[in-house]
């Protein structure tokens, strides 16, 4: 893991259960194969307070961001991968 993957890792602890049970899977499994773009938009959606990534990604609720657009539905395609895993 490098020093980048650690600093995503550590600001995908958000506080909300919710957030880290999608967030740090999604690091812990994908993270090496995102592209540079798709690493940037993430670290974009880091960057909204807590309540507003949850309402994008378990609320499901619109968003004006499109650049995030597809690293959000990468992200929800991997959460409902690791559901899936665990029955």
């Amino acid at each position: 893991m490098n020093e980048l993957e650690k600093k995503i890792l550590w600001q995908c602890r958000r506080g909300l259960w919710e957030l880290d049970a999608i967030l740090i899977p999604f690091v812990e499994k994908n993270f090496s194969n995102l592209e540079e773009i798709e690493i940037e938009n993430f670290k974009k959606l880091l960057a909204y307070e807590d309540i507003e990534i949850f309402d994008i990604l378990v609320n499901k609720k619109p968003f004006e961001d499109a650049e995030i657009s597809a690293i959000v539905s990468k992200i929800l395609e991997s959460h409902i991968s690791n559901l899936g895993e665990s029955f």
